[in-house]
């Protein structure tokens, strides 16, 4: 019996990467779509193409088979299901790669890495929302804040969850990844003029407060900083409340974060106390 977690991992192995793994490289693309000479027949009209967003093959030589990448090595090796995932733990071994998220990449690679945005989508990968439901957030409330990310980062192809900033840059999430893009800003949710401004650390802890209070969106103006290294930026906005409802977590950093905004002789309300036996408002949320 494989586990559905690790199958999930299997099948977002790229299929690009298998194929190039057995000598077979694309000869040009068609809009987003990749077109090779056919594995498994010989032609004079390359006909075989590979969507690497989806993930996906169709080759229109022969019977048209089309699917997956465990599709893939069953079409190619005439090989059963369990015999295709067992190739495919191989390959992935073999390739001595980190396990793989979504993104595909460690943070350091993130960093040093120029990403490349290509696609902006709803939500749609059931990947990604497994791992949403993992963290007790619903269909409903993350589809009106974050997006499904397409992006390239080295050459290769990933995806991931996007929460956009005010400049237009991302937060990127999955099972295994938390980066971004460039510009690194914090993200402003309008509301009512209530006076009270709400101000959260990061996106999860927000879809957290939404869950727990059964809505979509809060009354006051919100801001998530997506960082704390940009809570100074965020001070002039802040001065215009009489009031900032303030949802750090339960740590140094966010204690820190705390004094600071009182130092600037802001009207704090500290929410933390809230979820004060764990971390963050998304742990707390987790455990109810």
């Amino acid at each position: 019996m494989i586990a559905s977690q690790e199958l999930e991992r299997i099948k977002q192995i790229a299929i690009t990467d298998y194929l190039l793994s057995k000598g077979h490289k694309p000869v040009k693309t068609v809009g987003k779509e990749l077109v090779y000479y056919s594995p498994c027949h010989e032609e004079n009209t390359p006909s075989f193409l590979v969507d690497p967003i989806r993930n996906v093959f169709h080759d229109f030589s022969g019977e048209g088979e089309k699917g997956d990448v465990i599709r893939l090595l069953q079409y190619l090796h005439g090989c059963s299901f369990v015999e295709a995932i067992q190739t495919l733990r191989k390959f992935t071994n073999s390739k001595k790669t980190v396990p793989f998220s979504f993104s595909g990449l460690k943070p350091d690679q993130a960093a040093k890495g120029n990403v490349d945005l290509i696609n902006i989508l709803p939500l749609r990968s059931r990947a990604l929302l497994r791992y949403l439901s993992s963290r007790s957030i619903s269909y409903e409330v993350a589809s009106r804040y974050l997006q499904e990310v397409h992006y390239i980062v080295a050459n290769k192809q990933y995806y991931a969850l996007g929460f956009q900033n005010d400049k237009g840059g991302f937060e990127l999430r999955s099972l295994y990844f938390k980066g971004a893009t460039s510009p690194k800003w914090f993200t402003t949710l309008p509301g009512q003029q209530t006076g009270v401004i709400n101000l959260f650390e990061g996106v999860f802890d927000f879809l957290s407060c939404c869950q727990h209070h059964d809505t979509n969106r809060l009354n006051n103006l919100t801001i998530i900083l997506n960082s704390l290294s940009l809570l100074q930026e965020t001070l002039p906005a802040l001065s215009q409340y009489q009031s900032v409802n303030t949802f750090f977590d339960n740590d140094i950093a966010g204690r820190k974060a705390l004094v600071k905004l009182k130092q600037h002789n802001l009207l704090v309300s500290d929410c933390s106390y809230l979820y004060a036996s764990y971390k963050d408002y998304n742990a707390y949320y987790m455990q109810k």
